[in-house]
């Protein structure tokens, strides 16, 4: 496995992130501008992980006044259990500033396996967003890691 951080300038792999994570979470996955955009960000993070030149997983954030965001997280269905989404977590970590004192996502409230490797990743269910998602519609659970 393979674990990097995407330039910029690496215009064709917006293109693969985008059939990835639509793949994952279907209408509702990221467009490849989408990801783009958040790597053209002086805060932003974009990142995967290959295998055999496959894309096996993604993540990306952004960080800004002491607090970051993992705004997008998936995994290829081939290569879920095998700790991809926990090392990709980890090495987000490492590219946040020093000084961050939390980090915040939102995972479907029905995606329990997705809420599993939060909480092993010491996220807490901190508040509900109703009806945050559509496709269908369905409330956010927002999670929340403390850092320091």
């Amino acid at each position: 496995m393979f674990y990097y951080v995407i330039p910029e300038s690496d215009t064709e792999i917006y293109e693969r992130l985008s059939e990835l994570d639509r793949l994952c979470v279907g209408a509702d996955g990221w467009s490849a501008e989408s990801f783009r955009s958040e790597a053209e960000k002086e805060n932003g993070i974009v990142m995967c992980c290959s295998s055999s030149g496959r894309m096996a997983g993604l993540i990306c954030g952004y960080f800004a006044g002491g607090e970051a965001d993992i705004t997008s997280v998936a995994v290829h269905p081939d290569y879920r259990r095998k700790h991809i989404a926990e090392c990709l977590m980890q090495i987000f970590e490492l590219q946040i500033p020093d000084d961050t004192e939390e980090i915040f996502l939102e995972v479907r409230e029905s995606n329990t396996p997705a809420i599993k490797l939060y909480e092993k990743c010491g996220f807490e269910k901190l508040s509900v967003r109703k009806n945050f998602y559509a496709s269908p519609v369905e409330n956010a659970i927002v999670m929340r890691k403390r850092m320091k």
